[in-house]
């Protein structure tokens, strides 16, 4: 690690001018949707079930730190899931940029006859916008994405002699993030 970035965040963590700084804990609610392909065809399915905790160290007014373990659960896709975000406030707006990254563990591996899911991690890069209502309250939308793409399979087949393996891939994920925490350490 170089200088600079040693000296920034003990500039973040330990500047004691800014009164912003305070650790938040709460969770976090996400519908989504999953968009996929397989065989040149782009499929949506719904998130049936995202829920996450969360614990976000804001070190200065304009900046939060978060960490979010949570399960998520779809169509022939899900996992506990493991995340670490950025979120920049833009200007003096309550409006937030949010940034990061999100481990997902692939867990269902028997998704149906004829195919199955692969049990692996996924990493995924996220980019979005967020709405602080008030000191508890936020909302964001988060684009997700990831370069380990196959997450499932199928085989096709002519019932004879023929068959092979097709891939599904996870294009992305969109998720509608409604977040409530409540301060529960200020220094």
């Amino acid at each position: 690690m170089n200088r600079t970035a040693i000296l920034l965040l003990i500039f973040l963590f330990f500047n004691t001018i800014n009164n912003g700084q305070s650790l938040k804990l709460g969770f976090r609610l996400e519908p989504g949707i999953l968009i996929t392909e397989q065989n040149n065809k782009i499929n949506m399915y719904p998130v049936f079930f995202c829920l996450y905790g969360n614990a976000i160290l804001e070190p200065a007014d304009w900046i939060g730190l978060e960490v979010r373990p949570g399960y998520l659960l779809s169509y022939n896709y899900a996992g506990f899931e493991i995340g670490a975000f950025a979120r920049i406030k833009i200007l003096s707006t309550r409006f937030f940029l949010i940034g990061g990254i999100n481990n997902h563990s692939n867990s269902i591996i028997d998704s149906h006859n004829g195919g199955g899911g692969y049990h692996k991690q996924m990493l995924f890069k996220a980019i979005g916008l967020g709405f602080h209502k008030d000191p508890k309250l936020s909302f964001d939308i988060i684009y997700y994405w990831t370069n380990d793409k196959d997450f499932e399979y199928s085989r096709q087949t002519d019932f004879l002699t023929y068959y092979r393996i097709v891939n599904t891939q996870m294009n992305g994920i969109i998720k509608i993030a409604f977040n409530l925490s409540w301060e529960v350490l200020k220094f």
